[in-house]
């Protein structure tokens, strides 16, 4: 008897079958002969249709034990408050503390506990259950908002006021509407006067562009020395032996996904020879990027193969730069959901299995950093993926191994995001999130300690440890990433705690202080070019920004402001090079003023010495959008005191005065969307994102 079925499907419906089956049938169920592949065929035979795709058959007749749940103790069963910390199985942390035959790995899935039940489950089950976004109320506290695991740009009306009221005049918001008026202008320019970056960019080229060889050459090898060892998903030996070959031009006209990637590949090294522009359709790099654009739709919707998605993915990597960053998500996403089609996410016997691992992990870090930074929900599932994470020597940088560690923090902000800031997280009590966090600080902290010390964030950065310009961004990236993470963990931690002024909270004030500092220290090191990606040139320096401005306004007399109002004007003197670096297409000068108010704020309070009427100070109860209402309990707390509208701090020295935080806007005007103004929309394109999609 013969099935024509995928093996994977059969594979999962015997296993589920086998639960209530009978004996007679598991017997008949072992002797059949699936796929061609019979019992005796041996542990590495293969179903036909395995064989074809090049995958590893994982089919095995034989009867799984499962675990009767009414059978099991109530330390085994899951629930919300005892389960694992991060909201999903544990396993070995070292593949030699279990045996990985197949045997154990079933003794490993019957018995690790289910997931935490998600919020999904109780919306099935109970048509009564409200629905929920993550901006709305959790059950943490009364009335607290989701705290997203995005930068902070956002200024809400409600932190606005507090501001307002805390400065004692209108400064911030002058400052933003100024900067609201940029951003509308860019806008309306851009509806005025469409040009080619919009009209043609999802156009087919009439005629490829013409680049000579010498020219073709410089650029790949500017790519494969700059690019290639960020993001290697590349064989640069195959790459080489195409663009060698004596069909290049044929193979160029003939094979859209390889034209796309080969175009690619030239804008992007193209970038580095004064080809790049801070603006959409200006630059050399423009002309070649646009041909890979104009297949994008073919690409997208035709048969999916190797070679296309890479072409997505060179094209996601172009896109992570100011003149095309409304592009990255689409290209991004459509990467990673392309590479599961494929099932690039599972081990493979194909030849081309390596090039198969190596282009999976560069989406994966790609997919995942990016669902982080923005705050939304990843397209990869971790549980499917099964295939190694190559040693790729050209991303080796003597004992640091870039692309393990990106997978590895990857990994770390798919798991903090899963069980910190998704809608299913609001369900956590207050206990739990601590919890929680704590474990992600530990994992956090275990990805720090297996960097190597020159490359080591929390480390000194001394850039003349690194050879070449290349090195010296992968150790700016992995120190900008460790410093996101710990941003986005104190900002929930002082969120939770902001009624308290515990170890918890502290530590969190000073860490977090800690990693804007460390940003802005590091800004120097930033090459002011177009191929330097946005999140590192403007993001993450404008949320050190802003973090250190609210410490120095709510903290005037501590001893560490002096330094933060330096590392202020350093902050907005980077912002002021952008902008001449951008010859003026990006007016990010404006961004000192904040540096401009903190300092005549600290001048001002501390002229008036004892006399503080003078100088609003927000109350907590009064200007705090997420201040607790009047069914909540009071705190005694000796750092805020007691909570009233007119509340005074009282005197306390520079030496012994604590250090202070506001509260995380509430994002919510109650209907779902966003009230307020986002700084970070400054540095957004000036071309909408849905323009002239083709597919």
């Amino acid at each position: 008897m013969s099935f024509t079925f995928p093996s994977q499907f059969i594979y999962k419906t015997v296993q589920a079958s086998l639960r209530d089956a009978t004996p007679e049938v598991i017997v008949d169920l072992q002797s059949m002969q699936v796929t061609q592949k019979s019992k005796g065929s041996g542990p590495d035979a293969k179903c036909q249709n395995c064989q074809k795709r090049g995958d590893k058959c994982v089919f095995q007749a034989y009867r799984r034990k499962f675990r009767d749940a009414a059978n099991l103790s109530p330390s085994v069963t899951p629930s919300r408050d005892k389960a694992d910390d991060i909201g999903s199985p544990e396993y070995p942390s070292k593949l030699d503390e279990c045996d990985l035959s197949t045997g154990t790995q079933s003794i490993l899935a019957q018995d690790s506990p289910d997931p935490l039940p998600l919020y999904v489950d109780q919306l099935i089950e109970d048509h009564r259950v409200p629905g929920r976004t993550r901006y709305l109320e959790t059950i943490v506290t009364h009335h607290d908002s989701y705290i997203g695991s995005a930068s902070i740009g956002y200024f809400s009306e409600s932190r606005i006021r507090a501001l307002t009221n805390r400065l004692g005049h209108t400064g911030v918001e002058c400052l933003l509407n100024r900067i609201s008026a940029v951003v509308n202008d860019r806008y309306e320019r851009h509806h005025e006067q469409k040009g080619p970056a919009t009209d043609k960019l999802w156009q087919k080229p009439e005629n490829l562009p013409v680049v000579e060889e010498a020219t073709m050459r410089l650029y790949v090898n500017s790519y494969f020395s700059q690019i290639h060892p960020v993001y290697p998903f590349l064989d640069p030996v195959k790459f080489e032996q195409r663009i060698s070959s004596a069909s290049l031009a044929a193979d160029i006209a003939g094979d859209i996904h390889w034209s796309a990637l080969y175009h690619t590949i030239l804008a992007l090294g193209c970038q580095y020879h004064d080809g790049g522009s801070f603006e959409p359709g200006k630059g050399n790099s423009w002309k070649l990027y646009q041909v890979a654009l104009g297949f994008a739709s073919d690409i997208f919707i035709g048969a999916e193969c190797l070679g296309g998605l890479q072409a997505i993915t060179a094209m996601a990597i172009f896109a992570l730069n100011f003149s095309y960053m409304h592009l990255d998500s689409l290209f991004i996403k459509q990467a990673a959901c392309v590479a599961q089609r494929m099932r690039l996410n599972a081990a493979s016997d194909a030849a081309d299995k390596h090039t198969r691992y190596r282009t999976f992990w560069v989406i994966y870090a790609l997919e995942k950093t990016l669902s982080f930074h923005h705050g939304n929900t990843s397209v990869i599932m971790d549980s499917d993926i099964g295939c190694p994470v190559p040693t790729i020597p050209e991303s080796v940088f003597g004992d640091y191994n870039w692309l393990t560690a990106a997978a590895g923090l990857a990994r770390f902000l798919s798991r903090a995001y899963e069980s910190l800031f998704s809608i299913s997280a609001t369900w956590n009590t207050e206990a739990s999130y601590y919890r929680k966090i704590d474990t992600m600080n530990s994992l956090l902290e275990r990805w720090r300690q297996s960097i190597p010390i020159t490359f080591r964030p929390g480390e000194p950065f001394r850039a003349q440890s690194f050879h070449g310009s290349c090195e010296t961004f992968i150790a700016l990236q992995t120190h900008f990433y460790y410093h996101n993470a710990c941003i986005a963990l104190c900002r929930l931690t002082l969120h939770l705690g902001r009624y308290s002024d515990g170890p918890r909270q502290v530590a969190a004030r000073k860490a977090i202080m800690q990693a804007a500092r460390s940003i802005i220290e590091l800004l120097r090191y930033i090459d002011m070019e177009a191929y330097t990606p946005v999140y590192i040139l403007a993001h993450l320096p404008l949320s050190a920004l802003f973090i250190l401005f609210d410490l120095v306004i709510h903290n005037p007399t501590h001893p560490e402001t002096a330094s933060n109002l330096a590392l202020l004007e350093v902050a907005g003197g980077h912002f002021s090079r952008l902008e001449y670096a951008t010859g003026g297409s990006l007016p990010s000068s404006v961004l000192a003023e904040f540096a401009y108010i903190a300092r005549n704020f600290v001048r001002t309070y501390r002229a008036e010495g004892n006399d503080r009427s003078n100088i609003p100070v927000p109350t907590n109860a009064a200007n705090d959008p997420l201040s607790r209402q009047d069914d909540s309990p009071p705190s005694a707390v000796p750092f805020l005191g007691n909570e009233t509208n007119d509340y005074r701090p009282p005197l306390a020295s520079p030496d012994t005065l604590p250090l202070f935080f506001p509260a995380i806007d509430d994002l919510d005007a109650g209907d779902g969307s966003l009230t307020g103004f986002d700084v970070t929309d400054l540095f957004g394109t000036s071309i909408p994102f849905d323009q002239n999609l083709p597919f």
